[in-house]
């Protein structure tokens, strides 16, 4: 089977909807987040720190390419990915790319306990109004690299599940 990729910004729930798809589909997990991780032997806010966005991003960007071989396998992607032009040329070459897409207030209501491990968070006093507009200005990247777009609000993580096990 083909993998599935999913995309959207940080507190959606690529993660979290992922590992449960992959539970009831009998597929690979793979988040791209952990696996940079590994790679690099530092956490995201430590890249971020040390070496900045572009670096980071196109560690990313690697990693997708080396990873779009895989087989049967659910890949949660980082938020930001859509930022690389590279990593949305190998996107729109993968098959069921499915968009987690949620309003400011369900990302922030999802993301107030996490502020610490986002490095885009970090020093952001007004949270809300800095998501809608990161969210504004990636909208059309993240249409642009979806075949599917599946609105999570107001939606528990079995509730998104099911609407995406309808498309695929």
């Amino acid at each position: 089977m083909k993998n599935i990729i999913l995309i959207g910004f940080m507190g959606t729930g690529k993660t979290t909807v992922g590992k449960e798809l992959a539970r009831i589909k009998g597929m690979d997990f793979l988040d791209m987040d952990l696996e940079l991780e590994k790679k690099e032997n530092k956490t995201i806010n430590q890249i971020f720190k040390e070496h900045g966005e572009s670096y980071f991003r196109e560690k990313e960007s690697d990693l997708l390419k080396e990873i779009s071989c895989l087989e049967n396998t659910i890949i949660s992607t980082g938020g930001g990915i859509i930022e690389n032009e590279r990593s949305t040329k190998v996107l729109k070459n993968m098959k069921t790319v499915i968009w987690l897409d949620g309003n400011v207030n369900t990302i922030v209501n999802n993301l107030e306990n996490e502020i610490d491990k986002r490095p885009k968070l970090k020093d952001i006093n007004d949270l809300k109004n800095y998501i809608q507009e990161l969210l504004n200005h990636r909208y059309e990247k993240y249409r642009k690299c979806s075949d599917i777009k599946i609105n999570i609000d107001d939606k528990n993580i079995v509730q998104v599940v099911r609407e995406i096990l309808v498309y695929i």
